[in-house]
């Protein structure tokens, strides 16, 4: 009987801790899924409310307050953006200078390698700046920062 009771016992403490786990789990999705991207996204308009609405609640603002303060909280998030991309671009164009400089001193497998890292590494940045397909439409030809050619 004792035996019975230490079986339902651990089967009702396995339960509560898997129930924790599941709703963590799904916390975590709906935080990385729609929170980091409303919060992060900066210059759209959804974004832009989901930010001002943050503010305003943090603050106890009332409506005309807000009313005020959105204004100036997208118009502060438009220029946080444009500035981000600034520096990203640069970091690109920076990043791929400096490899240019490196690809001399490569062997041929070390020299495709730094290539493909480089690559892959743009391609992240690309996300955030919008780039995809279009990058020899912005003058940023076809994905590389970089002199192939020494």
């Amino acid at each position: 009987m004792e035996r019975k009771t230490k079986l339902k016992a651990g089967c009702g403490l396995f339960a509560v801790f898997g129930a924790g786990f599941l709703c963590g789990a799904v916390a975590l999705f709906l935080f990385l899924v729609r929170i980091i991207p409303l919060s992060e996204g900066w210059h759209d308009e959804e974004s832009k409310e989901f930010v001002t609405n943050h503010i305003a609640s943090q603050l106890k603002m009332s409506e005309e307050q807000v009313e005020q303060a959105r204004p100036l909280i997208h118009a502060a998030l438009d220029e946080r953006f444009e500035r981000r991309k600034a520096y990203v671009k640069e970091d690109i164009e920076l990043t791929g200078k400096a490899l240019s400089k490196i690809l001399p001193l490569l062997s041929e497998e070390q020299h495709e390698k730094a290539k493909k890292v480089f690559e892959r590494w743009k391609k992240g940045k690309d996300r955030f700046l919008g780039i995809g397909p279009r990058r020899r439409d912005l003058g940023l030809g076809n994905g590389a920062a970089f002199s192939q050619d020494p």
